[in-house]
């Protein structure tokens, strides 16, 4: 019987992997998009696993070199993320996908696998690769080893050279129904209620809702971060809207990525609002501020709604083009509305 494989949706790439694997025409580079969180390294190492494996169903989960890439320690497959250095004085560690990362590929690659039959090579964050270090890529990519498989991995592959992505087989992931995350969540132990509510908050990517299942301090932030606007929102206090903005000044200055993320949970909060305004109260994806997602609804018009959609939308970009966040943030406060 033919065992599936881990994977909750993806039918489409996953069948095509099969069919290549069983025909032994496996193509020699792979370019998996989606966006974060729909199961793209997954995806990636499975099929550096399959391509390897010794079991009758590849990948079977259960052959050494199933267990060995399934602990990162198999010798003939090297994962690539960005920040990763093999050369101490290259610069811009720790944002790109650099040249000396790239030339350990290439070197990598000249060498006949040590275990298996394939050696691969996973770039996670392909999209940020320079363009020293795309450019160093094409020739492996061009005329790879025949015993060289390359999976690139991107959330947005427009932002890759066409000469690098003419040259891979290209497999889109998108966001799968949240009715299916929410089984495989409740399989896993969750119960109904919480599996629904992460379902919706990863919006149908697997990944980020298998990882935010597995956080209940991220969970925690959440609610408390929620908890902290409804105040405002109820209260209409500018003072203590100007001491919120002043904090998330502050930790942007520590973790970008979270002031970042606060945004969206923000922007997503009142997208809620939105679809209840319009009559689609299905849709939201705070399931557990419905309440007061109503109550919003009720007391604010359409144009109060899309324009604290707008601000924060606004608030973001400017913050990613290095706007001061102070006052960006300040602006941000001052400008979304209030019930009072």
């Amino acid at each position: 019987m033919r065992m599936p494989w881990p994977v909750v949706g993806h039918e489409r790439a996953v069948d095509l992997l099969r069919r290549s694997l069983a025909s032994g025409r496996t193509t020699q580079a792979y370019l998996i998009v989606g966006p974060p969180g729909v199961g793209k390294a997954t995806l990636a190492m499975l099929l550096a696993k399959a391509v390897n494996c010794e079991g009758e169903d590849r990948p079977c989960g259960r052959c050494p070199h199933c267990l060995r890439v399934e602990r990162g320690v198999h010798p003939d497959v090297l994962v690539i993320r960005r920040g990763m250095s093999f050369d101490e004085d290259e610069e811009g560690a720790g944002t790109r996908v650099g040249i000396g990362a790239i030339r350990q590929l290439i070197r990598d690659a000249s060498l006949l696998p040590m275990a298996g039959r394939y050696r691969v090579f996973i770039i996670l964050d392909a999209e940020t690769m320079t363009v020293e270090a795309a450019n160093a890529l094409l020739k492996t990519l061009e005329e790879p080893p025949p015993h060289v498989l390359l999976i690139l991995v991107a959330a947005d592959d427009s932002v890759l050279p066409e000469t690098v992505r003419s040259r891979c087989l290209r497999l889109e992931l998108r966001p799968v129904g949240t009715a299916r995350v929410a089984a495989l969540l409740q399989e896993r132990g969750l119960g109904p209620e919480l599996a629904r509510l992460v379902a919706a908050l990863g919006r149908g990517r697997v990944g980020r809702s298998l990882t935010l299942a597995q956080d209940g301090e991220w969970l925690r932030w959440r609610q408390e971060f929620l908890d902290r606007q409804a105040g405002l929102l109820a209260s209409g206090d500018a003072a203590g809207a100007l001491r919120w903005a002043q904090e998330l000044a502050e930790a942007f200055g520590r973790d970008r990525d979270l002031v970042f993320e606060a945004l969206d949970i923000l922007a997503e909060w009142w997208r809620d609002v939105l679809l209840v305004k319009v009559g689609v109260p299905e849709l939201i994806t705070n399931r557990d501020r419905e309440a007061e997602i109503r109550r919003a609804a009720d007391r604010l018009d359409i144009g109060q709604v899309t324009e604290a959609i707008r601000l924060l939308r606004r608030a973001r970009r400017l913050l990613e083009q290095n706007a001061h966040p102070r006052l960006t943030l300040d602006n941000l406060v001052l400008g979304l509305p209030t019930l009072r």
